[in-house]
């Protein structure tokens, strides 16, 4: 079951969760920093993506490579991807499985400086568990990374990277997030492991909803 509630920004760009009901006439009037925002979310400049040309709905995903409910979800949005050519898919790396979850993501973020991120995420989401130095650059192995590149590359854009994890972190607690995957879809925030059959559900809802100005939260199951 969804309950539908509004948020301080428009659709996916989501933060201030908690910000008061009573504001003031200039915080009433029509305010360019929600889209802003919301940019910020849907167009990071270094957040890696699966985008193609025509998409009309786009997946958020906040993620972590050592996360079980992520690996388990990748399998379905891979097929997701291959049967419906206009999902776009935003991957924001949130690492709070330990260091080694962190060396996954700040590596995938850097593979992208070589066309390599889709090659690289798909084999680190099917790594053995748990994530170590030596499987993360089996990995990239498998995936035809240039290992020596990707240490030139992950210095070069070192700043980027540690900015970006920030963010997506920040944005993780404003959604409050507790754990990964967290998923936004069109307007739908969901928690917690996806089926395909739930993908493409969200996916028709999001479609129906485009315009849409409120944001579906799940209602958390009973114990979690």
């Amino acid at each position: 079951m969804f309950r539908r509630v509004t948020f301080a920004l428009v659709g996916v760009a989501i933060s201030a969760i908690s910000m008061s009901a009573a504001r003031s006439p200039a915080q009433s009037r029509p305010d360019v920093s929600l889209e802003r925002q919301r940019q910020a979310i849907l167009e990071d400049p270094i957040a890696p993506r699966i985008q193609p040309k025509g998409y009309d709905v786009t997946i958020i995903e906040y993620m972590d490579y050592q996360c079980p409910y992520c690996r388990a979800s990748h399998g379905p949005l891979k097929q997701l991807l291959a049967s419906d050519r206009k999902v776009r898919v935003i991957f924001r790396d949130w690492p709070i499985f330990g260091p080694a979850s962190e060396r996954a993501a700040r590596l995938a973020i850097a593979s992208q400086w070589q066309g390599k991120h889709r090659a690289f995420h798909d084999a680190l989401m099917t790594l053995p568990q748990p994530l170590d130095e030596a499987k993360i650059k089996a990995a990239a192995r498998n995936s035809r990374v240039d290992w020596p590149r990707l240490m030139i590359d992950l210095k070069r854009h070192d700043s980027d990277i540690v900015t970006l994890l920030k963010r997506n972190a920040d944005q993780a607690e404003q959604l409050g997030l507790e754990g990964t995957p967290g998923f936004i879809i069109g307007h739908v925030q969901s928690f917690g492991g996806m089926s395909l059959a739930q993908f493409r559900d969200a996916v028709r809802v999001a479609r129906r909803d485009s315009g849409s100005r409120t944001l579906s939260v799940p209602q958390r199951p009973p114990g979690l």
